[in-house]
């Protein structure tokens, strides 16, 4: 028999250690604001215009005033990034997580929120380091975009912590989303010219002079950019008709063309902030599963986590149970950043700072409980089941050794870490999203 391959150990569960608070540099403060204000805020001047969403969609003048407006400021922010990081000889680590949270909330924005997509753009990889980048090819090309199209908005994908489709996502008032591949350098030229005469010819001799004459790096080179091209369509589709198969997994995607609503806990949130905000603390229980603590600037502060992982132990948590702070999400790729949050614009930077700390805790006993009671049917995968999963690459998450499958009778979906990154870093209701991705049978 062959080893067995070791899973990733989870950290061990210490109270006294677990959702330490943490902030950003607070000299950084200033310039988040400013970044802020140009990313997410360059079509103020025009808000009193907007009377409901959809006149924002029909309206066609309000709509391209709107979007002109906001481009302008996304491509401020943005310049300052790139200037930034070419200009200095190292960021601090403050700076690259502040960066990639304000480049991170301008993709969400260009994305619509949607998450479906988000994912489709995300690969799994580690981002280029922002102190050894060099963004000059791809800012010329951005240049040119805008040159082209003075409305549009073309966002770096090296500057986001997810983007990592293309070099270039770039939102047009007219025509949409597309996603850009920068080619440079002889080689790639050489290729991309050949690749463009064989999809129309469809000439395999050709294909085989060109291979034999060029050698087989530049093959190999001309096997990333197919893969690439593949993805880019891979997203396109998707995006453009809800359905395509991924070209790395073989996995054919599907997006329900009707709007799903998801239940969210902001109404809860904004209220726990503000009760935080009167007498330094409180704490709320969305679902009976989900249990939240905000905790203010007051001498309890810094061991506000150890009252939070006390309470939700006294509660029925265990070391097994997924737990985390809101300025984790400035480190999870695919998390919605604080920045997007619908929060008080204050309270988004009492986080970032230091003035105010979030724990949050699922149950996951609890929220197998509610799930039952919602009539949705749960059981614990079995080894061959688990194991299937794990060598496709998936990573069910394990409760007391098991995988958690939930299924409706009609669809089923294992428990993974995306269920939880929706709960905490998206503020979805914990059982109403389970039931609602189990009904429209979206991916996870």
């Amino acid at each position: 028999m062959g080893k067995r391959k070791s899973r990733k150990r989870r950290q061990p569960y210490d109270p006294a250690e677990s959702l330490r608070p943490t902030t950003l540099d607070s000299d950084l403060e200033p310039v988040a604001r400013e970044l802020y204000d140009k990313a997410c805020c360059g079509s103020k001047k025009h808000w009193p215009e907007i009377k409901s969403g959809s006149e924002l969609k029909t309206v066609q003048a309000l709509r391209e005033n709107f979007l002109s407006s906001a481009h302008e400021g996304m491509r401020d922010a943005q310049n300052y990034i790139v200037q930034r990081v070419e200009s200095t000889g190292g960021l601090s680590f403050s700076e690259e997580l502040l960066y990639r949270s304000i480049a991170d909330t301008i993709a969400w924005q260009l994305l619509g929120e949607q998450l479906c997509h988000a994912r489709r753009l995300f690969r799994g990889h580690n981002q280029p380091d922002l102190n050894q980048s060099n963004f000059s090819s791809v800012v010329i090309a951005a240049n040119s975009i805008v040159e082209s199209n003075p409305d549009s908005m073309p966002l770096l994908s090296d500057l986001t912590s997810f983007v990592q489709v293309g070099d270039i996502l770039s939102l047009d008032p007219q025509r949409g989303l597309s996603i850009i591949e920068v080619k440079e350098g002889e080689v790639n030229n050489r290729i991309s010219q050949f690749l463009k005469f064989y999809n129309e010819s469809g000439c395999d001799r050709a294909l085989r002079h060109f291979i034999h004459k060029e050698g087989p790096h530049t093959a190999k080179q001309m096997q990333r950019m197919i893969r690439q091209s593949g993805r880019m369509s891979h997203v396109s589709e998707v995006m453009s008709s809800g359905t395509s198969v991924d070209p790395d997994s073989g996995q054919t995607i599907n997006i329900p063309e009707e709007f799903i609503p998801m239940s969210d806990w902001d109404e809860e949130f904004i209220a726990l902030l503000a009760r935080a905000e009167e007498k330094g603390w409180a704490l709320d229980v969305i679902e009976d599963c989900l249990f939240l603590g905000c905790y203010a600037d007051t001498p309890m502060f810094h061991g506000s986590h150890i009252a939070f992982n006390l309470w939700f132990d006294e509660c029925g948590g265990d070391a097994e149970s997924p737990r985390v702070r809101m300025m984790d999400s400035i480190r999870a790729p695919l998390a919605l950043p604080i920045f997007s949050r619908h929060i008080p614009v204050e309270n988004k930077f009492d986080f970032l700072f230091g003035r105010k700390h979030l724990c949050m805790a699922l149950s996951v006993g609890e929220l197998i409980r509610k799930c039952e009671e919602a009539g949705l049917i749960v059981r614990r995968g079995t080894n061959k089941e688990t194991s299937k999963l794990e060598q496709s690459g998936v990573k069910p998450y394990r409760y007391k050794g098991k995988s958690i499958i939930i299924g409706d009778g009609s669809n089923e979906m294992v428990l993974m870490d995306g269920i939880f990154m929706r709960i905490f870093f998206h503020g979805q209701k914990p059982v109403s999203t389970i039931k609602a991705i189990l009904s429209a049978s979206l991916p996870t």
